[in-house]
């Protein structure tokens, strides 16, 4: 799934971007987005704000180079260190001021499916 292209991130950003890292961006924002606005969407066909939100999670993850690790504690040896959290706040903040993350809301809401009753 590429929800942007290497073009648009290069338009945007001024650095180019490997395909790998925008897969990875894009599927990364695709999770946070609820099942009831979820679509098979592709880079023409994508929501501005969620093109945007993984843009910008592309970028952050380029700069911060965090690593994806199942725990929030890191060790080597004698050096130990917390990982914060390897989403962008910005491209939260994207996805959340578009319509499309709502935390707020019962998780039913957020994630569940919409079923017909005989409609």
């Amino acid at each position: 799934m590429e929800l942007f292209t290497s073009s648009e991130y290069k338009e945007r950003y001024g650095t180019d971007i490997d395909k790998n890292k925008i897969i990875e961006a894009s599927e990364m924002i695709y999770a946070q987005v609820g099942t009831n606005m979820r679509s098979e969407w592709t880079s023409e066909t994508v929501p501005q704000r969620v093109k945007d939100a993984s843009m910008e999670q592309a970028r952050f993850l380029l700069e911060q180079d965090i690593p994806h690790v199942d725990t929030n504690k890191l060790k080597a040896g004698e050096m130990e260190a917390d990982l914060k959290s390897e989403y962008s706040t910005l491209a939260l903040t994207i996805l959340a001021n578009g319509g499309y993350l709502y935390r707020g809301n019962p998780i039913n809401y957020n994630m569940g499916l919409n079923i017909s009753w005989g409609e």
